[in-house]
């Protein structure tokens, strides 16, 4: 999404396009606090290697198949880290992908 994008999206004034934005900002900014956890660990095992080009129907079955399997902690647990841990496990460092 460009910035462009995102001014219209964010000009809006349904309650679509306004929910859109703020949850594509909280996303993002959920998204950058993540980052800089798995930054902060150091380690290639604490942190994804999604590959460049995946499709966005590929992250979310990924995702998908994460939230069916949710226990009583996961389903407590801050949605951005959770998505961040389901990226580790599905596309982990140093993996090969066919």
């Amino acid at each position: 999404m460009s910035a462009g994008d995102l001014a219209q999206l964010c000009s809006g004034t349904d309650h679509v396009s306004r929910n859109a934005c703020r949850i594509y900002i909280l996303g993002v900014t959920q998204g950058i606090a993540v980052g800089i956890r798995m930054a902060a660990a150091r380690s290639s095992g604490s942190r994804p290697c999604v590959p460049s080009g995946i499709s966005a129907e590929e992250l979310e079955s990924t995702l998908k198949k994460k939230l069916g399997a949710l226990d009583s902690r996961a389903e407590q647990e801050d949605a951005a880290g959770f998505i961040g841990e389901a990226l580790v496990a599905g596309f982990p460092c140093g993996a090969s992908r066919q």
